[in-house]
């Protein structure tokens, strides 16, 4: 090496000693490189490299190379600097998640100072070190794209299914297998389980925690192949989302968006005279001609007169089924739905605190009030997400950064999913349109705050210390309803048409005060300990106390005064993890190589005797109960462990292609609802299993990327095999609920007998760089199954003949979510508004923005057997229609005065498609395949035929249930920028 070459080299690494490192905690990535003399060719020691604007930066090494680690992601100009050469800035380089991005640079010799030379990067098409499949979106695709919220980002990859009840699937894993992290925080689920009967299910749209103010977003990272060894607790996939920090000036954006009132279902508004139910008794004459029916002596004692049969009948029975004054509710919850408006308001800004540039801030929010589509208890759900960040730079070797967050979602049980189904309790149970206050409005709360600590050692070696805290807490409160003795409401009579009626209750019939404490402890390490080995280990620690006391009848306590369902538990459940992973980066070789180590106890009181387990409570209406009370005596959980080996391997071919492998072991911990959860109705009706293990998923996955210029063409084939998966069961023993099987009583349970596999491949292709246009497609080619295997029915005696009759024949059957096609697209057009100046003379737009997504996918799978033989042997052989839909969001921003104004108009369903609903019987699904028949088909033949009248009720509870998508909304944006 040349002498001045290194006194250079001496200074430089002297002067970035301290400077590297330092910044974000959690989520960042990397950026390396190598600096040669662009003449000879040879490598440049001690050039300055320097991130423009955050004060970290490196030097290169005696052969040309250097390192930066730690740097939040985002989009960064960096330049090199070195006495005798041109300084060269290259702009514009995005730095993504976990990845590194190569910079390289070649300088020229200069003896005379010379401007810096700028150049715009372009991105390599191909990602060198991916090693499993993954999509990374910024903040400018976000804003532009035709979402509301963080969950339509996710829905772009075609591995990510939407669920009808709101819940994220990953690979036809389940619902709650993928892990969403906000800036290292998990968005934890502990109440998943309608309240009080936990047996029935998952509460609807238990994702809206997902969601974030998309103009707090800086980036988003979905992995749906396999991920590394320092993320556990999943065994589908994982979900990265980074939020922003504030910058070196003050930065901020505000918006509001409307959408006018309207019907957002497909067929008649539900409480209108084109309904079957209003067409038959909502006029007088209808009712005079039922009288004299049945009462054709007008002298006798028994008949109504016209005065009479008006205001007893016919007046109450219209009160009965229209909103009330001003549209309020009327008193059994009827409103008119199509006159509330969405308004939602968001805002984002942030900067400098001080003159010291040691501390920054960023603050995000977002209100939204939205309508439920179709009437709810509730009206309209209210979703609340605010966010702060505060940066405070202590010195160049620490940083603390603090967060804190706040969520919250007013809605119902069964209510706020896209999908009809789930878009109300009336979603699920038809008949409960005229009496919506049976439900009780459910407001969710999560609070959240987090400490993390980054300390430089040296310029390769740094370490992260995080605390968080989340409290999470639901409350569902009984509220007092009609009585059915009041005088408001019409008798009974041929006029309810099967609707239900106020019969027992006195209250609401849900009540719930639900609240959990999450802390975590995590500890990371990573060190750069050659150029070519990045070790990585970390240990976390995670903690929850849960209490759980709800109840699913009309009295708040059915253990002793009433026959609903209730449960009741309080647990301190605790979770371990350590990891170790080394990233090895080579010229042809980048492997990503872990094992990660788990274990988990649900730390609470459990049976001895999983057949005598104590019950406490009354019998049925409060009477004494009658069955066996079970044994006082406990146990504590077993404590379960896991080992999970884990690698990836990426091969680049030169700048245009890489292929890669990867294989792991994910596990995940079973829900509280299938542990700790536990029910009574005159006896245990259902009874969680504390002794349940992990669940496993084994991940192989094979890929190739190829660059074609600009553009990026990835292909993945993979297989997933899923052991002890979590299935139901039945418990027989006296303790059992006496109410749902008096001569046999049982309890529902579950076991780790539960297995299935998911295999497919996946095609992306994308645009990213370069304007006008960019996009990105996704395609899923895919199959998953799902079986189980052992009793379905456990009795004390294992030799009981009876646990043979149903056990489980192994065999596995299509899942009812799987999708074998799926296509997502984003296309973006950045509108050269730059022309108008030359075309009409002047030109009032900074920038104009179209963005449309089109998402298609099979419908899906449903039982076609006619016949009674068929039915045992046969399970989703057919499939509904596809399901398309198109999105579009139209964005211009105008400057003024110092400031941009945007205006936007955003559209769902912009062609208006419906998405056919899953019948809900066999006969149904028989009649749809043979005659088309859906729940909208009007009924024909004989008036007085059985059979006429049964298809008359399906039609009347059922016609707004045949599409279960949402029809054309349109959305008005009006925000201002600064």
């Amino acid at each position: 090496m040349k002498p001045n070459k290194l006194r250079y080299f001496l200074i430089a690494v002297f002067t970035l000693q301290i400077s590297t490192a330092l910044f974000a905690q959690g989520f960042n990535g990397k950026i390396a490189g190598i600096v040669t003399d662009r003449e000879t060719g040879e490598a440049l020691p001690g050039v300055n490299i320097i991130i423009e604007g955050t004060g970290m930066g490196s030097a290169t090494d005696l052969e040309g190379e250097y390192f930066i680690l730690n740097i939040p992601p985002g989009h960064y100009d960096i330049s090199a600097i070195m006495v005798g050469y041109q300084t060269i800035m290259k702009k514009q380089i995005k730095v993504i998640v976990d990845r590194t991005t190569a910079v390289n640079f070649d300088l020229s010799a200069s003896l005379e100072e010379t401007e810096t030379v700028e150049v715009v990067a372009q991105r390599p098409t191909v990602i060198r070190d991916l090693t499993s499949t993954s999509k990374n979106i910024d903040a400018e695709e976000i804003q532009a794209a035709p979402i509301e919220g963080l969950r339509e980002i996710m829905s772009l990859d075609a591995g990510v299914n939407r669920n009808p009840n709101g819940t994220i699937s990953i690979r036809g894993g389940g619902g709650f297998d993928t892990q969403v992290q906000i800036n290292g925080v998990q968005q934890v689920h502990t109440n998943t389980g309608v309240p009080g009967s936990n047996q029935y299910g998952d509460l609807s749209n238990t994702s809206w925690k997902y969601d974030f103010n998309p103009l707090g977003v800086e980036q988003v990272e979905i992995i749906s192949g396999g991920f590394s060894a320092q993320y556990g607790n999943a065994q589908s996939g994982i979900v990265k989302v980074v939020t922003k920090d504030g910058g070196e000036k003050l930065t901020g954006d505000f918006r509001t968006e409307i959408r006018p009132p309207g019907k957002y279902h497909f067929g008649p508004y539900m409480y209108g005279k084109e309904t079957l139910e209003w067409q038959k008794w909502g006029e007088f004459s209808n009712w005079q001609t039922w009288r004299d029916s049945n009462f054709p002596n007008p002298n006798a004692p028994e008949y109504i007169n016209d005065d009479s049969l008006r205001t007893t009948y016919y007046d109450k029975w219209i009160a009965n089924r229209s909103p009330g004054k001003n549209n309020e509710s009327n008193p059994l919850g009827v409103y008119d739905y199509r006159q509330l408006v969405y308004q939602r308001y968001l805002f984002g800004f942030g900067g400098p605190l001080g003159n010291s540039g040691k501390l920054s801030f960023y603050v995000s929010g977002e209100f939204r009030d939205k309508p439920v589509r179709i009437p709810s208890v509730e009206r309209s759900q209210q979703y609340h997400n605010y966010n702060l960040n505060l940066v405070w730079r202590v010195n160049p070797k620490n940083k603390i950064k603090f967060t804190t967050q706040y969520q919250a979602m007013h809605g119902a049980v069964w209510s706020g999913s896209d999908d009809i189904r789930w878009a109300s309790i009336i979603g699920q149970f038809p008949t409960w349109k005229y009496v919506l206050v049976l439900e009780s409005p459910k407001d969710e709360m999560i609070n959240t705050q987090s400490v993390a600590w980054t300390h430089v050692f040296n310029p390769s070696t740094f370490m992260e210390v995080a605390v968080w805290h989340q409290k999470e807490r639901m409350v569902e409160r009984n509220a007092p309803v009609i009585q059915s003795t009041d005088p408001r409401l019409v008798a009974a009579g041929p006029w309810d048409e099967n609707f239900r009626r106020i019969i027992y209750e006195f209250t609401s019939l849900y009540a719930l005060d639900s609240q959990t404490d999450t802390w975590n402890l995590s500890l990371d390490l990573t060190s750069q300990i050659t150029k070519r080995h990045q070790l990585k280990a970390g240990v976390q620690g995670l903690y929850w106390d849960t209490r759980y006391n709800g109840e699913s009848g009309a009295r708040l306590n059915a253990f002793i005064a009433y026959s609903g369902f209730a449960e009741y538990y309080h647990a301190y459940p605790y979770y371990i993890a350590a990891y170790i992973q080394d990233r090895m980066e080579f010229k042809n070789m980048i492997a990503n190589i872990g094992v990660r180590f788990d274990e988990f106890n649900l730390n609470f009181d459990a049976p001895a005797d999983r057949f005598r387990p104590f019950y406490p409570g009354a019998g049925q209406g409060g009477g004494p109960y009658t069955g066996d009370i079970g044994d006082t005596e406990t146990k504590k959980p077993e404590t379960h462990f896991a080992v999970s080996p884990r690698f990836g391997l990426s091969f680049p071919i030169g700048e245009r292609t890489a292929f890669r492998l990867q294989y792991g072991h994910f596990y995940s911990m079973p829900r509280f609802r299938h542990t700790l959860s536990r029910t009574n109705w005159n006896g245990w009706r259902m009874y969680g299993n504390p002794d349940l293990g992990f669940s496993k998923t084994i991940n192989y996955e094979v890929g190739v990327q190829q660059g074609f210029g600009i553009y990026r063409l990835d292909l993945a084939a993979y297989y997933n095999d899923r052991v002890r998966q979590v299935v139901s069961s039945k418990i027989h023993t006296l303790a059992g609920s006496y109410q749902q099987s008096p001569q046999d009583p049982y309890y529902l349970t579950y076991e780790n007998n539960g297995y299935g596999a998911s295999r497919g491949f996946e095609l992306s292709f994308e645009k990213s760089m370069g304007r006008p246009w960019t996009y990105r497609l996704s395609y899923s080619f895919s199959r998953t199954s799902m079986g189980a295997y052992g009793a379905a029915d456990i009795y004390e005696d294992p030799n009981d003949v009876r646990s043979w009759i149903s056990r489980r024949s192994a065999s596995d059957f299509i899942i009812g979510e799987d999708r074998t096609h799926r296509l997502r697209a984003l296309a973006t057009y950045h509108v050269p508004v730059e022309n108008l100046q030359q075309i009409i003379g002047y030109n009032p737009f900074e920038s104009m923005t179209l963005s449309m997504i089109y998402t298609a996918q099979s419908g899906s799978p449903y039982t076609y057997a006619p016949s009674f033989e068929e039915a045992q042997i046969t399970s989703n052989n057919r499939r509904y229609p596809l399901e398309a839909r198109t999105d579009m969001n139209l964005t211009a921003r105008i400057p003024m005065g110092g400031m941009n104004m945007m205006f936007g108009v955003r559209i769902s369903n912009l062609f208006d498609n419906s998405w056919l609903t899953p019948m809900d019987s066999a006969d149904d699904n028989v009649k749809w395949a043979r005659y088309g028949i859906t729940m909208d088909s009007k009924p024909s033949g004989d008036p007085e035929s059985e059979t006429y009248k049964a298809q008359e009720l399906n039609y009347m509870h059922n016609y707004y249930r045949t599409y279960r998508n949402t029809p054309r909304e349109i959305y008005f944006t009006f925000g201002v920028g600064f």
